[in-house]
C-alpha cells in the first residue's frame, strides 16, 4: 500500500492511498467465497452452485463489497499509521477502479490546525471588587414574592405591572395579518416583551375598550420582512387583572423553606446564595478577560465542521425548552461567532497543557465530582454516574481548563475595580 498525504491547508489534508491489486483480490476471493457458501440458487444445494455461476450472477455485488471494505481498512490505517486526528467524516473520491488495476482513492477531511507555540502576554488584569448589599436581598425577596402573586380582576383603567387579557391584530401596509391575530393573549404591562409602545399604549385603557396603536418595527426585528415597517393594531382588551403580592410575613417565609419563619434568617440564606453566585460570576468575568487576550494574541484557522457542531450545541442550549423555535440566518451567524471563539478556545487551551505539561490535577477532578454530587439528594449514585468515562473527560477538561488559567495568571497585577452586583449580573433593579 502506497500512501501520500497532501497538506491543503493549516485545517485540511488530502490523502492518496494506491492497494495492490493482489490485496483487492484476495478481498474479492473472500467475499465471493461467501457469496458461494450463502447462495440460495434452484436447483443447487447450498454450497454446491458452481462458481463460474456465482461469478456470472454476484460477481459485480461481490467486487463492490470488497473495494468497500478495502477502502474503509486502508483509509483508517493510514490515517493511523500517518498519525493524522480527522475532525470530519473523510470524503472519498476513487481515481482508478478498473479488473486487474492497483485500486487508487483519494480521501479529504477537516484536521485540527498544528499549534506548536502559545502566546500570552498582559501587565494587568481587572480584578471586579463587589459587595452584595440589602438592595440586592431586597431584589430577590421581591422577585420571590412576585412568583408567588395571585392575580385579582379589577374595574379600573390600566397601570403599569397589570395583566390584560387581549385580543390584537396586526395590520401592515393596509392588509390585515389574519394569520398573527392573537386571541385572548394575556399582555404583562411593564415587561418589555412586546413591540415598543404596545405595552405603553395600554396603560390608562380599560375592559371593553378598542384600542387603536400606530408603531414601527425595529430595524433590527428578527423577521426582516417587517423590520422597519409601519404597524398599526386593533385591540380589544377584555380583563385587567392587578397583582396582589404576598406579605413578606411568617406564613410565606415558612412557604420559602425557612421553618422558623424569620425574615433575617430568610436574609443570611439569600446573602449566602448571592456571595456564591458572585463568587462564581467574578471567577467567570476574570476567565473571560484572561481566554479573550489568548484568543486575541494567538490567531488560528478553526475546522468548519467543529463551527458548525459546536453552534447547534449553542442553539440546544438557549431554546431546550422550546423545541418549535425556528431559528433565523442573523440568528445562526451570531452562534457561529460564538462557536468559532469556543473552538479557537479549546483548541488553544489543550495545546498549552500540552506544551507546558500540564495534566488535569486528580485531587481536583475528584473535588469538583463531589461538588456536584452534594448538590443532589443521592451524592453516592451522583458520583457513580459521573464516574462514567465520557462524563467524567468532561469535568477532566473543566479543570485542565483552570488549571491553565492559573498558569496563565501567574505573576499578572490585578487592578481593582468597583461593581454592583445587579451591574454584575446585567440587571436593572
Amino acid at each position: 500500500m502506497q500512501v501520500s498525504v497532501e497538506k491543503i491547508s493549516k485545517i485540511e489534508r488530502r490523502i492518496t492511498i494506491t492497494v495492490p491489486e493482489g490485496q483487492i483480490e484476495e478481498a474479492y476471493n473472500k467475499k465471493i467465497d461467501n457469496f458461494a457458501k450463502n447462495a440460495n440458487v434452484k436447483g443447487f444445494r447450498p454450497g454446491k452452485v458452481p462458481m463460474s455461476y456465482i461469478k456470472q450472477r454476484f460477481g459485480d455485488d461481490a467486487r463492490k463489497e470488497a473495494i468497500g471494505e478495502v477502502i474503509q481498512n486502508t483509509l483508517y490505517k493510514a490515517i493511523a499509521d500517518e498519525k493524522l486526528i480527522p475532525v470530519s467524516t473523510p470524503k472519498v473520491e476513487p481515481k482508478i477502479m478498473e479488473p486487474n488495476k492497483p485500486l487508487e482513492f483519494v480521501a479529504s477531511f477537516e484536521v485540527l490546525p498544528e499549534v506548536d507555540q502559545v502566546n500570552f502576554a498582559t501587565d494587568q488584569l481587572e480584578k471586579l471588587v463587589v459587595e452584595i448589599t440589602p438592595t440586592d436581598i431586597d431584589h430577590v425577596i421581591n422577585h420571590l414574592r412576585q412568583q408567588h402573586t395571585k392575580w385579582q380582576k379589577v374595574d379600573r383603567p390600566a397601570q403599569n405591572d397589570d395583566y390584560m387579557i387581549v385580543t390584537y391584530t396586526p395590520t401592515i401596509d393596509g392588509q390585515a395579518e389574519l394569520a398573527e391575530k392573537k386571541e385572548n393573549t394575556p399582555i404583562h404591562l411593564g415587561s418589555k416583551k412586546m413591540l415598543p409602545g404596545f405595552e405603553e399604549g395600554l396603560i390608562g385603557a380599560k375592559a371593553g375598550d378598542e384600542v387603536k396603536l400606530a408603531l414601527t418595527y425595529p430595524d433590527d426585528f428578527a423577521d426582516k420582512e417587517k423590520a422597519g415597517k409601519a404597524v398599526a393594531f386593533d385591540i380589544q382588551v377584555h380583563t385587567i387583572h392587578s397583582a396582589d403580592l404576598p406579605a413578606l410575613d411568617e406564613e410565606f417565609i415558612q412557604k420559602l423553606g425557612i421553618e422558623s419563619g424569620k425574615e433575617d434568617e430568610l436574609r443570611q440564606q439569600i446573602q449566602q446564595t448571592l456571595e456564591q453566585e458572585k463568587d462564581r460570576l467574578l471567577k467567570e468575568k476574570l476567565k473571560e478577560q484572561v481566554f479573550t487576550k489568548l484568543i486575541e494574541q494567538n490567531p488560528i484557522e478553526v475546522p468548519p465542521i467543529l463551527v458548525t457542531q459546536e453552534a447547534k450545541v449553542i442553539h440546544d442550549e438557549i431554546y431546550a425548552k422550546d423545541q418549535h423555535h425556528q431559528h433565523d440566518e442573523k440568528e445562526m451567524d451570531v452562534f457561529e461567532g460564538i462557536a468559532k471563539k469556543r473552538v479557537a478556545l479549546g483548541i488553544l487551551i489543550a495545546a498549552y497543557a500540552k506544551i507546558a505539561n500540564i495534566q488535569p490535577d486528580t485531587a481536583k477532578v475528584v473535588k469538583r465530582m463531589q461538588e456536584i454530587a452534594a448538590s443532589y439528594e443521592k451524592p453516592q449514585e451522583v458520583m457513580e454516574w459521573l464516574s462514567n468515562k465520557e462524563r467524567r473527560n468532561g469535568i477532566e477538561s473543566q479543570v485542565l481548563e483552570d488549571q491553565v488559567l492559573e498558569k496563565l495568571m501567574d505573576g499578572i497585577t490585578l487592578t481593582e475595580k468597583t461593581m454592583t452586583y445587579a451591574a454584575l449580573r446585567g440587571i436593572e433593579l
